[in-house]
């Protein structure tokens, strides 16, 4: 009988576990005092928008939105009248509380919101971080990623990192530097080919083979310490086809989504030129827009309202966590505008 209660316990134990109900907030954390208080929080879970959301502390909820795939929410409250440094954000099921997170607002740097951009009077510095430097031997690969460091390929990983940059500082201050501009640091979890860093998979995580979020605000204040800048290259125009959104996608409309293409993907004509050239035609125009950079790159629908605020956001907070010097937009003729 003890045998039985046990087999039942853990069977229980693993139906809920499996049944998490909140496995992403994001962003995960927010600022007072940002000119625009209107903050919208992703809240992503197995079937979370079957459930109720409430908001601990008091704090009002402004909207929910629910979309057609029921693993997401996304709910927007206005920081001006949060009163609080941190409250909840509940899952429930009738009175029945199914999952939590801790939510926190904290308070900006001072004079952040007078932050410098880099200009034509700076000298930009460019580095492929996975080539530059390697100052962090441990973390070459990592048992979450999937590429594994590899020199003897060309186009694999070699072992740069955040670390080896920050160790070089002096040799690159010394060369006249007064900014520098990394190609994408963010998770980049493609099979081959990943060093390049442009088809990321989790924009709100540097990728753990060159480092941690903290590494990178670590090289920001650094740079800032010596009167220099750190510029993220940014790309708005496409994720990687690994991006967990991508593998479920909030909406269908997420992404350019072609129904003649396998699995979605049609190729961009990468006619730019139909961008300005008033005889272009609406077809070239249209491929060239929304067409993808490659089979491993979706292309970014910016014209869906969600996706426009949700890199808005991301964009802002990479700004105010590392205290970065501004963006270089990747692929820009490729995006909605």
């Amino acid at each position: 009988m003890n045998k039985i209660y046990t087999i039942i316990t853990l069977s229980a134990a693993a139906f809920a576990f499996s049944q998490k109900p909140l496995d992403k907030v994001e962003p995960a954390f927010w600022w007072k005092g940002m000119k625009n208080p209107e903050l919208q929080i992703l809240v992503y879970g197995k079937d979370i928008a079957k459930n109720e959301i409430e908001l601990s502390d008091g704090v009002q909820i402004k909207d929910i939105q629910k979309v057609e795939n029921p693993n997401y929410v996304f709910v927007t409250v206005n920081t001006n009248e949060i009163n609080v440094p941190k409250f909840n954000i509940n899952i429930k099921s009738g009175k029945k509380k199914l999952g939590s997170y801790t939510y926190e607002l904290k308070q900006r740097n001072p004079n952040s919101a007078n932050r410098e951009s880099y200009s034509s009077k700076d000298v930009m510095y460019l580095i492929m971080p996975d080539r530059f430097a390697n100052g962090d031997e441990k973390n070459d690969s990592s048992p979450n990623l999937t590429e594994k460091a590899n020199r003897n390929l060309p186009n694999g990983r070699h072992g740069g990192d955040l670390r080896g940059i920050i160790n070089n500082l002096d040799y690159i201050q010394n060369l006249g530097a007064t900014a520098v501009w990394l190609t994408p640091v963010n998770e980049d979890n493609e099979k081959v080919y990943s060093y390049h860093g442009y088809a990321q998979t989790d924009l709100y995580k540097i990728d753990q083979r060159y480092g941690t979020n903290e590494e990178y605000k670590e090289l920001s204040q650094k740079l800032n310490q010596r009167k220099m800048k750190l510029v993220m290259d940014y790309v708005t125009n496409h994720w990687g086809v690994s991006h967990w959104m991508i593998k479920d996608l909030p909406t269908k409309d997420w992404i350019h989504w072609f129904n003649d293409g396998e699995n979605g993907f049609k190729r961009s004509n990468y006619k730019t030129t139909t961008q300005f050239d008033t005889n272009a035609s609406e077809i070239d125009k249209k491929l060239a827009l929304d067409g993808w950079f490659d089979t491993t790159m979706p292309d970014i629908n910016q014209k869906n309202p969600l996706v426009l605020k949700y890199l808005t956001q991301n964009a802002i907070w990479w700004i105010e966590y590392a205290e970065l010097g501004g963006f270089r937009v990747d692929t820009y003729p490729y995006n909605d505008k």
